[in-house]
């Protein structure tokens, strides 16, 4: 039985619905504001590593080299995004600067189901990730990514 567990829960790692629930909870921390999508990225990765940025415990191990991730991350958050948007619990909204999104009223009552020690380290990285944001801005996670060596 164990094994099964542990199977079904690699079978989520690294995938388009992993990338959505981070997104999910991060944009209903950041709730009632929108973000735009390459932010969204740069937040996504904030949040998984965020012991490399004066926050709590990072998400994954560590594992050197892991700055190119970004590049993959794209497409899995667009996924996860577009999953999400699907299951009605994120709203994009289109301007001439680009599309930005949010949560919907579905958001919150689905994310306080979710318990697992995961779900609950990840909410408390996305709020310290968007109390970061508040104070300091984007740029601040740009300038703190683009020094990040490993």
């Amino acid at each position: 039985m164990e094994q099964v567990i542990e199977n079904s829960l690699l079978d989520v790692f690294n995938t388009p619905l992993e990338a959505g629930l981070r997104s999910l909870i991060l944009l209903n921390s950041y709730h009632p504001n929108f973000i735009d999508f390459e932010t969204i990225v740069k937040l996504d990765y904030v949040i998984v590593y965020s012991k490399d940025f004066g926050g709590a415990s990072n998400l994954h191990p560590s594992v050197p080299n892991r700055k190119g991730e970004l590049i993959i991350r794209r497409e899995l958050v667009r996924e996860g995004l577009n999953m999400m948007k699907k299951l009605g619990l994120i709203d994009g909204l289109y301007d001439e600067k680009g599309i930005h999104y949010s949560v919907t009223g579905d958001a919150e009552p689905l994310l306080r189901l979710m318990k697992s020690e995961y779900t609950q380290k990840l909410k408390t990285n996305a709020v310290w990730c968007v109390d970061q944001l508040e104070h300091n801005g984007c740029e601040y996670f740009n300038r703190l990514i683009m020094e990040l060596e490993f």
